[in-house]
């Protein structure tokens, strides 16, 4: 779609979109509109209020528009030439296709500059993540602070919640001590959804009682009787081990990525005491982890994926079996939103790209530099066929 040479009105009904739905900045909407200046996007936005496309509380009026409009508007947010180059990919080994949308988050990387990304991006994407939400029923949540910025910018635009919507959040990994304290396990932001949503009325589970790792340097028998305690845990079970476990009836989670120089951030050294393994060796062996899983770089030795392998042995949260099996399904049916992957930083593509291969990413909620080296990557990968 050509924004920039539609008739006002038409450009005025893309603008009201784009700042009601994604909460976009007059900055921001100019850009995703092909580069129109913040003075005409205002314009634009004053025309659509007094059209009634834009109503009073930017809430956009959705019901005047066909789908295969709406259906065009996300594709501005969806490059044109690496939604290609995913389809391409995709079907010429066979993988499952996911979704993808872009979001700006700035420059930067110093912690502080992160954290103006993140809250950047959190603001601008949370309406897609709470589109994805409205066809969900029970909601896998992992930890981190991307998924806790999508989350607060969901927060603070009441506008994008039904709350006559029946969800049930579940955390899908483990407490860590450090994650906890700050804000971001979890557990705490599954309790969060549950507080937008559904007032915390909700059924909320919270992953505490139990270690993350089973350390690899117990015998057998020792290992088996720690998994048994764990197994035993009423959250435990109720999300993974028990009769009717919640994360069969899953049809969302909401995770991050890692990348292989900050895998678990936030748990790595738990990781390390755990797998009696070095910072360097688990950079040599993963690109990446997801929830908590970690995820073999391709062509290991048979060695080295036996021993990530043990590693992911160790992890008491939820298995790459049962994310893969909900992909599948979403990958299948209209209805499951699926795995919805958040991510920032050009160092997460290797990791996504890594995800599209083993068939675990239905929907792809991304910044721009993910979505360059992604981009950079499919078409590196392409070429040597």
């Amino acid at each position: 779609m050509d924004v920039k040479n539609l008739p006002l009105d038409e450009r005025a009904q893309c603008a009201a979109y784009l700042r009601a739905r994604h909460n976009m900045s007059q900055i921001e909407i100019g850009n995703a509109l092909g580069g129109l200046s913040q003075p005409h996007v205002s314009r634009l936005l004053a025309h659509a209020q007094k059209q009634k496309y834009l109503i009073v509380t930017e809430r956009f009026a959705e019901e005047r528009f066909s789908a295969e409009w709406i259906q065009q508007m996300d594709e501005l947010l969806a490059p044109p030439a690496l939604s290609d180059a995913i389809r391409n990919y995709c079907d010429t080994h066979s993988y499952i296709q996911p979704n993808i949308r872009v979001f700006e988050s700035g420059s930067g990387q110093t912690e502080s500059a992160m954290e103006h990304r993140r809250n950047r991006f959190g603001r601008t994407a949370s309406g897609r993540l709470a589109e994805l939400l409205t066809k969900a029923n029970t909601v896998g949540v992992a930890w981190g602070r991307t998924i806790r910025a999508l989350i607060d910018g969901v927060a603070v635009s009441n506008r994008l919640v039904d709350q006559s919507q029946d969800i049930e959040f579940l955390p899908v990994c483990a407490e860590f001590v450090k994650l906890t304290q700050r804000g971001y396990s979890a557990s705490r932001l599954a309790e969060q959804l549950d507080d937008i949503y559904n007032d915390g009325n909700g059924e909320t589970v919270s992953m505490t009682g139990f270690p993350a790792f089973i350390p690899r340097a117990y015998d057998a028998d020792m290992q088996r009787s720690i998994r048994t305690l764990v197994t035993d845990t009423p959250s435990h079970a109720h999300v993974f081990s028990g009769d009717d476990p919640l994360v069969d009836r899953m049809d969302m989670l909401i995770s991050s990525v890692g990348s292989s120089q900050r895998p678990l951030i936030g748990a790595l050294e738990e990781l390390m005491h755990a797998g009696q393994v070095s910072a360097e060796q688990i950079g040599e062996l993963i690109v990446g982890d997801l929830s908590g899983i970690l995820i073999p770089k391709e062509g290991l030795s048979v060695q080295d994926r036996e021993l990530v392998n043990e590693l992911n042995g160790m992890w008491t949260g939820m298995q790459i079996e049962q994310v893969r099996s909900l992909a599948s399904r979403a990958a299948s049916d209209p209805q499951v939103t699926g795995v919805v992957i958040v991510a920032l930083q050009a160092e997460r593509g290797d990791a996504i790209l890594e995800l599209i291969r083993s068939g675990l990413v239905n929907e792809l909620i991304i910044d721009q530099a993910a979505a360059d080296r992604l981009f950079d990557l499919l078409n590196a990968s392409m070429a040597t066929l």
